[in-house]
C-alpha cells in the first residue's frame, strides 16, 4: 500500500518476507506450521531481531523520499496516510533513522507506548 516502484517495494516485500519466517521459526511452538495467536502475544516481546530491524531499515529508506536520512513532517504524515489511512498525532518535525527503527520496533514488539503508533491498533 506504499506505492512503491522497483526495487523498493521487492525490498520491503523480502524484508517482511524473512522477518515472518523468523516469527514462524520462533513462535511456531506446537510445530504445527502456524503462529496462533496465543503463541505470537507470548513471545513477539522479545523478538526484535535482525528482520524486524531489517523491516524498519527498509521502511524507513521507503519513506525517506528526498534521502538525507532524516524522515521529515510530511514524509511521516505521507507514510501513515499512505500504508495506514490515518492522520498521525504526534509526529516530530525530523525523525533519524535510529529513532524511527527504535519505535518501529517499541511497536512491533509491544515494548513501550508509540504516540504515532498506537491509534493504528485502536482505530483498526
Amino acid at each position: 500500500r506504499l506505492d512503491l516502484d522497483e526495487p523498493e517495494e521487492t525490498r520491503l516485500y523480502n524484508a517482511f518476507a524473512d522477518w515472518w519466517r523468523e516469527l514462524q521459526t520462533a513462535l511456531d511452538t506446537d510445530g504445527d506450521g502456524r503462529v496462533s495467536a496465543r503463541e505470537y502475544a507470548a513471545a513477539v516481546p522479545f523478538l526484535a531481531g535482525p528482520a524486524l530491524i531489517k523491516v524498519a531499515e527498509v521502511l524507513f529508506d521507503a519513506t525517506d523520499k528526498d534521502g538525507n536520512q532524516e524522515i521529515d513532517a510530511d514524509e511521516y504524515q505521507a507514510l501513515f496516510r499512505t500504508a495506514f489511512h490515518r492522520e498521525t498525532a504526534g509526529a516530530g518535525p525530523v525523525c533519524g533513522r535510529s529513532a524511527f527503527v527504535s519505535d518501529f520496533l517499541s511497536f512491533m514488539s509491544g515494548r513501550r507506548r508509540s504516540t504515532p503508533y498506537d491509534p493504528l491498533l485502536a482505530q483498526a
